[in-house]
């Protein structure tokens, strides 16, 4: 064996400062700090006019929910348009898209606009949210070069998704409170113009992996391909699977975090503070998780998922608020095993491919994360938002089983050995 190939053998440590040094990777990350802010700036602003102008909490919510349905639907369905067109260029539009569409609401969001056109536009220019992230998603690995790289890079942009998420909602709150819900929307669609012009600046022209076409009967051939190609891998199966089966358990803290807060006769601000503690600690495992060399990462997959689950069941003996922010960061922290679930979904699948396979992935995820809320939400109605917790922690606890009934070590083990020698 030469020494070069001893080299590639051994486990590769890279680290953020590394992908950071990719200045087209820089450029998509400021990109996606700006969008995505941008995004909770306007959900919050949207929410805010809704329930100031009917009193009803539930159509509120609704603003989130309906932010919801293009992910599920989108995500499937455009996911292989990033393989046809020049990811660059989808990921272009696809931040136009959003800044006129943002910015209509913004004109239009006043007394006596029905709520019904305001959903409708919200809809609008979430469709073009999965197209951007499964076009980038896919470009990752060609941006980056280094397969080693790519489960950082990946680690980094859910590590910042979740920041984004955080302080974009607290940073949409006070723009609201100090000036209005219509500076939030203008504010929103303005960066989705900052995004585009980076993305411009930074992202190099790439051709598509695909021959180019629009019609109805190829993308919906590319969804089945899709399908098929993601369950006839073992790896690329056993991995996804755990993701959608675990969404179910993740999101079971958020859904019940107001409700739990006020159960404890806690000001409803405690609750926002549960909400984020399981956020920021999944930003922060993220960042942990991608010290480590790929092999190491896929081996944690399986007891960070665990993990994920046990402090959740002590959320049954009601333990006070504060301690709560701290079992339910631990458990965010241990959401690190999407990580791996992430990145190597993407670099076990040839890049012809990609856009399909990480579209129909983040579908069921996004499916099987609403389908969370609602499993958590009613069972808290029905017995107490602590219950219905710990019942999402069990279920965490038997998709683990199954998944480690069935995992298969040694093919991803051989993945990522192809791996280390292949480049890009």
């Amino acid at each position: 064996m030469s020494l070069q190939q001893r080299r590639l053998r051994e486990p590769t440590r890279v680290g953020v400062r590394d992908v950071l040094a990719v200045p087209e990777f820089r450029g998509i990350v400021f990109a996606q700090i700006a969008s995505e802010t941008g995004d909770q700036i306007a959900r919050v602003a949207l929410a805010f006019l809704v329930l100031a102008g009917t009193g009803s909490a539930l159509l509120a919510a609704a603003t989130f929910a309906v932010s919801f349905i293009p992910t599920v639907l989108g995500a499937a369905l455009l996911g292989p348009v990033a393989d046809r067109f020049s990811r660059r260029s989808l990921m272009l539009g696809a931040d136009i898209g959003r800044a006129l569409a943002v910015g209509l609401i913004g004109l239009l969001a006043l007394p006596g606009t029905p709520l019904v056109l305001l959903f409708v536009l919200l809809l609008v220019a979430e469709m073009f949210t999965p197209l951007f992230d499964s076009a980038r998603a896919a470009s990752i690995p060609d941006v980056l070069g280094n397969p080693n790289l790519v489960p950082v890079g990946t680690g980094l942009t859910r590590s910042l998704s979740l920041a984004n998420q955080a302080i974009g909602l607290v940073v949409g709150g006070l723009i609201v409170t100090l000036f209005s819900a219509r500076v939030a929307l203008f504010l929103d669609a303005l960066s989705f113009v900052i995004s585009y012009a980076v993305l411009a600046a930074f992202m190099r022209r790439r051709p598509s992996t695909l021959a180019s076409t629009q019609s109805v009967g190829v993308l919906l051939a590319d969804l089945r391909e899709g399908w098929t190609l993601l369950m006839a891998d073992r790896s690329r199966r056993a991995l996804v699977l755990l993701g959608w089966g675990m969404a179910l358990t993740l999101v079971a803290p958020e859904a019940v975090a107001l409700a739990y807060a006020r159960e404890q006769h806690q000001l409803d601000a405690w609750g926002g503070v549960l909400m984020a503690s399981v956020i920021t600690g999944a930003a922060v495992g993220s960042l942990l998780v991608v010290r480590r060399a790929m092999r190491e990462q896929l081996d944690l997959t399986l007891p960070l998922a665990i993990a994920v689950c046990l402090p959740l069941l002590v959320t049954g003996l009601e333990p006070p608020v504060w301690l709560l922010v701290v079992l339910w960061s631990a458990s965010g922290v241990a959401q690190a095993f999407l990580v791996p679930v992430m990145s190597f979904t993407t670099l076990l699948t040839p890049n012809v491919q990609r856009g399909r396979v990480i579209g129909i992935a983040s579908g069921g995820f996004a499916a099987c994360t609403a389908l969370g809320y609602l499993i958590t939400g009613l069972l808290a109605d029905i017995t107490s938002p602590a219950f219905a917790v710990v019942v999402m922690a069990v279920v965490g606890l038997t998709v683990v089983s199954l998944a480690f009934w069935r995992w298969p070590t040694r093919s991803l083990h051989a993945d990522v050995r192809a791996l280390e020698f292949d480049g890009y």
